[in-house]
């Protein structure tokens, strides 16, 4: 019984210590590894905010170029390319008055590409420069939003 008795009174000397720990905010130890980053939060400064850019995903295929998205908010684009086609295609951002923006490298047959951009408002177009592709139908229209 005098076990008994010691294991309860033990307990109850640590449910009272981590109660007293947790209204005060006190950690009971200091913790390491992951573990140290989460009990540091509350005191940590906020993350930078890093841009965030809007995907479009674009189809290219002998001869179409398709954007999934036909508008997107101002901002940083990535656009995510992929040549379905059996020829090699580029992809070429422009504004409204025909002046290139951005271009991105050649693009294999079956190969993907990542191109990123910033945009402001207004109309983009979109082509394969290679060869004769844009006459032949390889262009598509973007519109900016408002973010």
């Amino acid at each position: 019984m005098r076990v008994r008795s010691r294991g309860l009174l033990l307990c109850a000397v640590l449910g009272a210590a981590l109660t007293a720990a947790a209204a005060t905010g006190v950690a009971a130890s200091a913790p390491d590894g992951p573990s140290a980053a989460f009990a540091a939060a509350p005191f940590a400064a906020p993350a930078a905010k890093r841009p965030v850019s809007t995907a479009v995903g674009v189809s290219q295929r002998e001869f179409r170029l398709t954007p999934y998205r036909g508008r997107v908010p101002a901002g940083e684009v990535r656009f995510y390319v992929t040549n379905f086609g059996e020829d090699v295609h580029d992809l070429v951002v422009r504004d409204t008055r025909g002046r290139v923006i951005k271009r991105s490298p050649e693009i294999r047959a079956g190969a993907r590409a990542s191109v990123t951009v910033k945009l402001r408002r207004g109309r983009y177009r979109l082509s394969c420069d290679v060869a004769d592709h844009a006459q032949r139908g390889m262009r598509a229209a973007l519109t900016v939003v408002r973010p």
